[in-house]
């Protein structure tokens, strides 16, 4: 893992390498080194954090045997081993044993296409001397981060905004529009950012640019919707073995690395077979990092993490938050975090590799990704079904606008519970009723109203918002989700595809690559390994499992390998103290808001701050959690205010 930065120059000119101030902005993501590359057209910067190949061979950015190809390159390419050997049998050579290498000559080879052989997590920028082009790509899932911004002069990226704003000429100002979207997501959905002319490359993009092809825009080259045609089993013992298959493979290509390797633990399920995989294919005890909280509440999941990892011979370290210390360390959260997320398991999520970090790990396996790819929230199951029903009843959606109004949503529930009334009156009560709850712009899939937090932004934020805000489209806060109907046997992989794009990449994995990278550690996924997930996608495109129940199949399939109390247990989630944190956060650092930037520029309404404040953020969990995700905002604001802006990467 590492961190990249780079200006692509329009006009030829005579341009110094990346500066060591430049650099130092990224030194948290590669603190094993650093370097730098100019021409006349390309500047190109690295830090590296030494994974692969620990020797100099391994040193960024890499320039190819025959001078023509330069990259800087953030990332692990895990079958990087199988492509060296079929690189090698068609007669290229190589000098180092990295990974980076291997990307150079795969990009020889098979040209743009190079990326659909990749098997992991990447985010580069190759320059071709010869044609004067640099290809950019981010990997399928968006593990690593890739920030642009492109004027009629030069395209600048980098792989964190505190390291890009810095080598752009004028500072971005904020997008109102983004800044709604945050109100309702708890993040910024890619591509979007806060910063008006900022981008980031979707994931699974590539983004081609010249002095010759300077208007190129993103192109996609996966999606998670579009499976491949691959023969898979129907039998359900069949496809239950080749799920637990899929699972351990792509546990095993995580494991390679030439540093130690620990795991996220904790008492569920994903965690608890990355855990017993990694292991099993370990030759030593590895190290397992757990947290939990002083007097160890109900949700405190130690217990049953040792119990786990003792189980299968691992070390176990245990990493306890007391409340006061998630209040005192926001601040430098929020500049770790690189960019405004508002889920409240950020301080957990750091705590793990930090803590990681201090026994000497810099690889770190985690199970995000298992709820996304297997129906582990019970809303976009709910929205799966929902957009089925709606597929083969279209005027089932007319009934779910007339029962969204709050009082006919509250007559309808009332009447789907009214014993005394016939069983059909209830049921279509209770079906419009729930149809209501994920209503949205008549033209979209229904999909992120059935969110609770979604939808309490969608009813509080008027409380709050100011003229900047009150005068945008009321479907601003759904244009990701925008992508056209579906038949109804594709909704199933169209929620997953909107989970994905959304949720899972800026949200979860944005969130997890700057808490680890934060302390020099990487972060690697092994639910999200391409092979996995274009088997379930191809399994499921067969054998539709959205009905089963969450995770129907991963419990199924794991049946034998991990003890069945773990098996058995309900979805808990990362559970700490929220109310106390989030109260803390907001009665520390609310006074911000008051006399704050958003104010200031009319995002919100001045006047209605003391209401959210001492009235709103008291009252209810809606209420303070649209209060902690200002606060947090403001903050960010303020780094973001307090960052100097140089005019090029020399200075």
């Amino acid at each position: 893992m590492c961190g990249i930065l780079g200006i692509i120059h329009r006009e030829p000119a005579t341009h110094a390498p990346p500066s060591g101030c430049a650099l130092s902005r990224l030194a948290h993501r590669g603190p094993d080194g650093s370097g730098a590359f100019a021409d006349a057209h390309a500047q190109l910067g690295h830090t590296r954090l030494s994974i692969i190949d620990l020797s100099d061979s391994g040193r960024q950015p890499m320039t190819s045997a025959d001078d023509r190809y330069v990259v800087t390159y953030n990332g692990e390419i895990y079958n990087y081993l199988e492509l060296r050997a079929e690189l090698e049998a068609l007669g290229e050579h190589f000098v180092s044993h990295s990974d980076t290498e291997v990307l150079l000559v795969a990009y020889k080879i098979w040209g743009r296409a190079c990326v659909e052989r990749f098997r992991g997590m990447f985010a580069f920028c190759l320059w071709d001397r010869k044609t004067r082009t640099a290809f950019l790509a981010r990997d399928r899932c968006g593990e690593r981060p890739l920030f642009y911004v492109r004027d009629r002069d030069r395209l600048t990226f980098a792989s964190e905004l505190k390291a890009l704003v810095p080598l752009l000429a004028t500072r971005p100002v904020l997008d109102p529009a983004a800044v709604d979207m945050y109100l309702h997501y708890q993040y910024v959905p890619e591509p979007h950012t806060l910063l008006r002319g900022v981008r980031k490359l979707p994931a699974a993009h590539t983004l081609v640019v010249g002095p010759d092809h300077w208007l190129g825009e993103p192109l996609r080259y996966w999606s998670v919707e579009d499976h491949r045609e691959i023969d898979v089993p129907r039998a359900p013992r069949d496809i239950l073995a080749a799920v637990r298959e899929g699972i351990e493979d792509a546990v095993k290509m995580t494991l390679r690395s030439d540093v130690p390797v620990g795991v996220a633990l904790s008492g569920g399920i994903d965690s608890g077979i990355i855990a017993s995989f990694a292991q099993k294919h370990s030759a030593e005890p590895m190290h397992a990092f757990c947290v939990g909280y002083p007097g160890r509440p109900a949700y405190d999941e130690r217990a049953q993490a040792r119990e786990l990892a003792e189980g299968l011979g691992m070390i176990v370290n245990e990493v306890e938050l007391p409340v006061a210390d998630f209040v005192d360390f926001f601040p430098r959260l929020v500049r770790i975090l690189d960019e405004p997320i508002g889920d409240p398991a950020a301080f957990g999520h750091y705590s793990v590799p930090k803590a990681a970090a201090d026994r000497g790990i810099k690889v770190l396996l985690s199970g995000i990704g298992g709820d996304e790819l297997f129906w582990g929230y019970g809303w976009v199951n709910q929205a799966a079904a929902v957009n089925q029903m709606l597929s083969k009843q279209p005027s089932l959606a007319a009934l779910a606008r007339w029962g969204a109004h709050p009082k006919v949503r509250g007559f309808l529930g009332r009447t789907a519970q009214a014993g005394a009334l016939p069983e059909p009156v209830r049921h279509w009560a209770g079906l419009v009723h729930d149809l209501s709850l994920t209503a949205g712009p008549a033209d979209q899939l229904r999909f992120y109203m059935g969110a609770p937090e979604f939808r309490d932004a969608l009813l509080l934020k008027g409380a709050v918002i100011g003229p900047a805000l009150a005068d945008l489209n009321p479907n601003n806060a759904f244009a990701p989700t925008a992508i056209g109907p579906r038949g109804h046997d594709a909704v199933p992989a169209a929620m997953i595809r909107l989970l994905f794009d959304t949720w899972l990449v800026s949200n979860c994995l944005t969130l997890g690559d700057r808490v680890s990278m934060s302390v020099g550690v990487e972060t690697r996924l092994p639910f999200l390994d391409v092979r996995l997930i274009e088997l379930v996608m191809a399994l499921r495109a067969q054998t539709p499992d959205h009905r089963l129940g969450q995770k129907a199949w991963l419990r199924a399939a794991l049946k034998g390998v991990l003890p069945d109390e773990v098996l058995a247990r309900p979805k808990a989630g990362f559970r700490p103290p929220v109310r106390e944190w989030l109260s803390g956060v907001v009665v520390r650092y609310g006074g911000a808001l008051r006399n704050g930037r958003l104010a200031a520029e009319g995002l919100l309404d001045r006047k209605k701050l003391s209401h959210l404040l001492d009235v709103m953020a008291q009252k209810d969990w809606a209420g303070l959690f649209i209060a902690y995700k200002l606060v947090l905002l403001e903050l960010w604001i303020g780094e973001v205010a307090t960052n100097p802006v140089a005019l090029d990467m020399a200075s």
